[in-house]
């Protein structure tokens, strides 16, 4: 079994989430750095309610590796509030990059 870790009985919550893309994103930096994460909802789908938030949408990771994926996420947080980049730049985990023209590869660019 190479991914014994993602049969850990005990996880924990590291990060809430809007909904599961985020929380997808999320997971997925995480696991570029090597901790095993996974996408937590248990957001109520059935009638509307009164209560926004009857149960979050999170990332989790086994409860071994929780400070570390905190720090991992609090560090790309100041990163990020460090040098927020331009409305132009694409946002990548390793900082701002210049987003392509269109012609190069660039938004509206198929081929």
């Amino acid at each position: 079994m190479a991914d014994d870790t993602k049969s850990e009985e005990h996880w924990v919550g590291v990060a809430p989430a809007a909904n599961e893309s985020e929380a997808a994103l999320v997971a997925g930096f995480l696991e570029s750095r090597g901790i095993p994460a996974r996408v937590v909802d248990r957001s109520f789908h059935q009638t509307p309610t009164e209560s926004e938030d009857l149960s979050p949408i999170e990332v989790g990771v086994p409860a071994a590796r929780a400070e570390e994926a905190r720090t991992e996420l609090a560090n790309r947080e100041r990163a990020f509030e460090k040098d927020p980049g331009s409305a132009s730049d694409l946002q990548t985990d390793e900082g701002p990059r210049d987003v392509p023209p269109e012609r190069e590869g660039g938004p509206g660019d198929v081929g």
